[in-house]
């Protein structure tokens, strides 16, 4: 597999109104860059893609590849429900600075997976980046069959799978299939998943927590690299526990702005950032703040 390590998902700052803040997003860069993260997945799940418009995309696009470590490639969500927005938003990313198209299954529509193949397929042949496909049936509400997978890592415009499906053999029959395609990308998704991933022969991987604290997810890859199983397990514990603390908090609130309430949270307490709240989320519940703050707590004891 081709190597890759850690590909930061990043949030976009914003005001209350959704305008994209320009200047806090490349501080965030900067900031991610020097803390370890080698490349950026501009406008996916965590910085809320699919709620901005192709415009603002652009614009979150162009300032992520303006703030590029050099050499590293940029992602772009290009997610739609329907090919033709998807291809559309793969031609504005690519004018935009990208360098790797990223897809979901569409949502809406339920699909088979036929269906999603063909659509997959169609978009490859047209997309002017290349693609990596991106399994996430919690949002899609359907995951990607294997055979599938096996199919669409054949053809010459797709270089890389995400798997967020939190399927550990899975990921490991994958990797074990496609260890031998040097310019294929093999990344996980799942924060408790990272050791093992990475021990199956994982590229890297691509997680949100790491906007918790990028130090800790760059010694647990260093670890793993080095083969240094005893303090990747080490550090992936830690890891753990910091992701379930954000599961327990689904479980108390399961809308997915709980997310962007935990990360808000924890990135102004660091200083990285002024907010990415819309201002239909309200305000930070109280009982929201104080587990994002014990997640911080996990974080500096693994420091110490």
């Amino acid at each position: 597999m081709k190597e890759l390590g850690l590909l930061l998902p990043i949030v976009t700052p914003c005001d209350a109104r959704g305008e994209v803040d320009v200047d806090g997003l490349k501080a965030l860069c900067a900031h991610f860059s020097a803390a370890g993260c080698h490349s950026i997945f501009a406008a996916g799940s965590t910085g809320r893609g699919p709620w901005f418009s192709r415009p603002q995309r652009e614009r979150i696009c162009r300032m992520v590849a303006e703030c590029r470590r050099p050499g590293a490639p940029v992602f772009a969500g290009c997610m739609a429900s329907g090919l033709p927005a998807m291809l559309e938003n793969a031609r504005a990313m690519a004018g935009a600075g990208a360098d790797i198209a990223v897809l979901t299954a569409p949502g809406y529509f339920q699909y088979s997976q036929a269906e999603i193949e063909a659509i997959f397929l169609e978009f490859a042949d047209a997309s002017p980046l290349p693609v990596m496909i991106y399994d996430i049936p919690a949002f899609t509400g359907t995951g990607l069959d294997m055979d599938m997978l096996r199919r669409l890592a054949r053809h010459g415009n797709v270089v890389g799978f995400k798997d967020s499906s939190g399927e550990i053999e899975r990921f490991r029959r994958l990797a074990a299939e496609l260890g031998g395609r040097g310019s294929c990308y093999l990344l996980q998704g799942k924060e408790h998943l990272l050791a093992d991933a990475l021990a199956a022969g994982a590229s890297g991987f691509v997680v949100s927590l790491m906007h918790a604290d990028p130090g800790l997810f760059a010694r647990l890859y260093a670890a793993a690299r080095a083969g240094d199983t005893a303090r990747a397990a080490e550090l992936q514990r830690t890891v753990t526990a910091l992701y379930e603390i954000l599961v327990g908090c689904f479980k108390r609130r399961p809308e997915t702005s709980t997310m962007f309430h935990f990360f808000n949270h924890i990135l102004k307490k660091n200083g990285v950032c002024r907010n990415i709240l819309l201002a239909h989320e309200g305000n930070t519940p109280e009982w929201l703040a104080w587990e994002a703050d014990r997640g911080l707590s996990v974080c500096m004891e693994a420091r110490t």
